[in-house]
């Protein structure tokens, strides 16, 4: 399935990134104004958990309720190698991507919030990356596969993601300064 392999491109381009982290740079601000590095690295690994949950029949009371919790414990990359891996096999499961989910924004299939989950982990690469001074090139086609996901953008900022307010690339922008533009981020 081409969009699991994405989400497993995405996934690679994270951990290549969060291995980079260094021990001062946890506490540094990310595009995420209201986030530091270990709050955005604490969203991407809770969404990890989050996600599959959903694919198991949690309630969105359940799934909220993880918010809160710390998901890194004292070793931020393990977590998120853990919980990539769990999330990949709940998406493998048979059924998972015609399954119906109850996500906070409403009834969404596996398919959808594997498209979702792609593009969170697209820009909150970016975010990593930037926060960190680090390569913030993104895989061409997790790029051009988010790009295609117009519909979860608006979804997503309707509830508060992307918290900037999305901006106007400028003409002759590459796919990823569009996508980051779409997203509110302002990589220039």
């Amino acid at each position: 399935m081409v969009a699991l392999d994405l989400l497993s491109r995405a996934e690679d381009g994270f951990a290549r990134r969060l291995v980079l982290v260094r021990p001062g740079q946890w506490a540094a601000q990310t595009p995420c104004t209201e986030w530091d590095v270990r709050a955005l690295v604490n969203h991407v690994v809770g969404a990890n958990r989050r996600y599959t949950m959903l694919l198991h029949g949690a309630t969105t009371d359940e799934v909220e309720a993880t918010r809160a919790v710390d998901h890194l414990g004292d070793d931020p990359v393990a977590s998120f190698a853990a919980t990539a891996a769990e999330l990949a096999a709940a998406f493998g499961e048979p059924g998972a991507m015609a399954r119906t989910a109850r996500h906070r924004a409403g009834g969404r299939t596996g398919a959808q919030l594997l498209a979702m989950r792609v593009l969170d982990i697209a820009v909150h690469t970016w975010d990593l990356a930037r926060a960190i001074g680090a390569d913030e090139s993104l895989d061409p086609d997790v790029v051009a596969f988010a790009l295609t996901r117009q519909d979860t953008i608006d979804a997503g900022r309707q509830r508060g993601a992307f918290a900037p307010p999305p901006g106007t690339a400028p003409a002759g922008s590459s796919a990823q300064t569009r996508l980051l533009y779409l997203s509110g981020r302002r990589p220039g």
